[in-house]
């Protein structure tokens, strides 16, 4: 936001600045010509044309004024250029539609084109002076050369300062692909001001008609290359990103990078996300504001009946809106920055409501048809790329779990250490845990009766430690217990619970082979501790000291005891 004493400042020093800047400007002009007349009425319908017509680029606007003022300096001199230009950049700013917090733009521009001119000016006219030994026909052509150079060269300066020091936009460029467009424009410009100029001096009024006619053509053929530029910038980009998007087998980072490419993609100023508890209530879980100014929130507020957040999610579909007059007075919860333009994409997966996408432009009609429905297309290759790495998540859950115990299997403990190894744990102590004599239990009460006493298990090792504690079926009736930062001390002691745990509490079996009832028998089991003395130490190392603890110091020693692994024993 601009501070309101900068506001002030510039109206206030508008009218003795612009006053000065034109006092100058009549003892500076060479010619000075009669223009209060039907054709300079012609140059200024022109002006007000050009304003009303500009070039849309992507991250700004150009407009050929210079293509009109240079003609006009020529003919009539500076005070008349200096009114060309100050009508063409008023209809500008009436095309922009201009809010009321921000009409300090008026005076502004006003004042840089005043001083624009008034420089360019200078350049020709001693232009003319320097070169009054070439051919009258050269001399000219290279005064509005240099004319029209030193427009757009000071332009660019004049914008550079206004950005970095008014609006305090530390990342403006002087050099940048408006500057290099702009001087390309001048080789069509400079030739066609040089065959009006002449159309004019031949022919008179009709002569500016028919002069103008080429500048019509080519703003109109500008705009069309510029957005054909832009869309086929929006395909590249998109094309490449989708590719991207379809190698992650994550939801989370899907998402995160969609939210990053559309801020690649399309132009805008900002871009927020929220995750969507029901269709009434949304958490605004992340602002992006400019380039990478990311902030994460965790704001949770109810949306109004009209917020276009509630609309897109009610209805799955891409909204957009062109003014903030259409949207933003329902929508003051759900924004923090400034907004025009917007487009609002819902985030849904297996026809549930996931989250919600803000993106904004401070730019008014900044989202034509074509780039909603560039967003659209894009948008659907998201979606199946949502779907996918959800579908693959569940199966890779599925493949991890035991199927009998729903427990982890290799796979997921396997997953589970790789992730201990990323967080580098301080210690870790691994329990091994072997049921004794599972094999006669088989035998004697069926396979069916030793399954259900390896899911009672699970479910009571589940019941009973803690949150914290990670618990895998290592095979057959073998089980592994990874306690992540506990001391072997603790390790022991919650061991010895668990044997006993085991020992003390009969498991139900229903239509035992024995005796064709159900029955409660008793099991034990054996358990081998090992506890990580340095983070060098491996987990593969670790699972085979407890594993050897468990079969040498508890199955060799009577069964039914904990052991805890010394290492090199």
């Amino acid at each position: 936001m601009i501070d309101i004493k900068k506001k002030r400042a510039i109206w206030y020093i508008y009218a003795p600045v612009a006053a000065a800047l034109f006092y100058s400007a009549c003892h500076i002009q060479l010619n000075v010509s009669p223009f209060f007349n039907a054709d300079y009425t012609i140059f200024l319908l022109l002006a007000v044309l050009v304003g009303l017509f500009p070039i849309k680029t992507e991250d700004s606007i150009l407009f050929l004024v210079n293509g009109i003022s240079l003609p006009v300096l020529v003919i009539y001199g500076l005070v008349p250029e200096m009114i060309v230009s100050s009508i063409a950049i008023v209809f500008l700013m009436i095309r922009s539609d201009i809010k009321l917090d921000q009409l300090y733009r008026y005076p502004l521009n006003l004042l840089m084109f005043h001083f624009l001119s008034i420089l360019a000016a200078g350049v020709y006219y001693l232009t003319i002076l320097l070169s009054d030994q070439l051919i009258s026909i050269v001399a000219e052509l290279l005064a509005l050369t240099m004319y029209m150079l030193a427009h757009i060269l000071f332009n660019q300066i004049a914008i550079y300062i206004i950005d970095k020091y008014f609006y305090g936009n530390s990342n403006i460029q002087i050099i940048d692909e408006n500057l290099i467009f702009s001087l390309y424009i001048t080789i069509f410009v400079v030739p066609l001001s040089f065959i009006l100029i002449y159309l004019y001096e031949t022919t008179g009024s009709i002569g500016i008609i028919i002069g103008a006619l080429p500048f019509v053509s080519v703003t109109i053929w500008t705009n069309s290359y510029y957005k054909s530029k832009m869309n086929n910038k929006y395909l590249r980009k998109m094309n490449q990103l989708t590719q991207e998007l379809n190698a992650k087998k994550n939801r989370e980072s899907i998402i995160d990078m969609f939210i990053h490419a559309l801020l690649e993609i399309f132009p805008a100023d900002a871009l927020s996300y929220f995750s969507v508890e029901n269709e009434e209530t949304i958490q605004r879980e992340k602002v992006i504001v400019g380039k990478g100014n990311v902030s994460d929130k965790k704001e949770i507020f109810k949306l109004s009946k009209q917020s276009i957040l509630k609309r897109a999610i009610s209805s799955n579909k891409i909204i957009s809106h062109a003014d903030a007059k259409e949207w933003k007075e329902y929508c003051i919860n759900d924004l923090s920055y400034e907004a025009e333009s917007a487009i609002v994409i819902p985030i849904k997966l297996l026809e549930r409501n996931q989250g919600v996408i803000l993106i904004t432009h401070k730019t008014r009609s900044m989202y034509d048809e074509m780039i909603v429905s560039l967003v659209e297309v894009f948008h659907k290759y998201f979606s199946i790329a949502l779907d996918n790495a959800y579908h693959y998540e569940q199966l890779e859950e599925s493949v991890a779990k035991d199927y009998l115990t729903d427990l982890p299997n290799l796979k997921g403990l396997s997953k589970y250490l790789q992730l201990l190894k990323e967080d580098s744990v301080d210690q870790l102590s691994l329990i091994v845990l072997d049921l004794d004599r599972f094999k006669k239990v088989n035998d004697t009460h069926g396979h069916p009766a030793g399954n259900e006493i390896l899911k009672s298990l699970a479910k009571r090792l589940r019941d009973n430690l803690n949150e914290d504690i990670y618990i895998a079926r290592f095979g057959g009736e073998e089980f592994i217990i990874l306690l992540p930062n506990y001391s072997q001390e603790f390790a022991e002691a919650m061991a010895e619970e668990i044997r006993q745990l085991i020992k003390n509490t009969s498991f139900e079996i229903s239509n035992s082979m024995k005796t064709n009832s159900n029955e409660r028998i008793f099991v034990t089991a054996s358990l081998g501790l090992a506890t990580s003395t340095n983070e060098s130490d491996e987990f593969e190392e670790l699972i085979n000291l407890a594993d050897r603890a468990m079969y040498i110091g508890s199955k060799q020693n009577g069964r039914n005891k904990v052991t805890v692994a010394q290492k090199g024993s």
